[in-house]
């Protein structure tokens, strides 16, 4: 939470925003679970020829500071068609599904180290 003193030499109205009453990242939460949308972002990811892990992390903020990790096996490198076209995925399924867009990031897992 930020707090913003403003000093000015005339009045000033300000209105005073009270807090949601249900947290933002619950709510998502919520709507994720309902939507099953790990469970098709990982379907659609496989059908799409990339070995994602069967979990996907969440950090959400707010509707505009989603990040999801995604953890991909069997493949040498990510570049930057590989990571728009997952970016493209991730965001048809989270817009069919009426949730706001996601900033992806997408790891690679070494399969020899485990």
């Amino acid at each position: 939470m930020s707090l913003v003193l403003l000093t000015t030499k005339q009045s000033v109205n300000v209105p005073i925003q009270t807090p949601p009453t249900t947290n933002y990242a619950e709510e998502i939460g919520d709507k994720l679970q309902a939507s099953d949308f790990t469970k098709k972002t990982i379907i659609a990811l496989r059908a799409a020829g990339y070995s994602p892990d069967s979990t996907i992390g969440y950090l959400v903020e707010s509707p505009t500071n989603q990040i999801m990790t995604i953890h991909l096996h069997s493949i040498d490198k990510i570049d930057k068609s590989t990571e728009s076209e997952i970016q493209y995925i991730v965001n048809r399924i989270a817009k069919n599904n009426n949730l706001h867009n996601f900033i992806v990031n997408v790891q690679l897992v070494d399969v020899s180290l485990q």
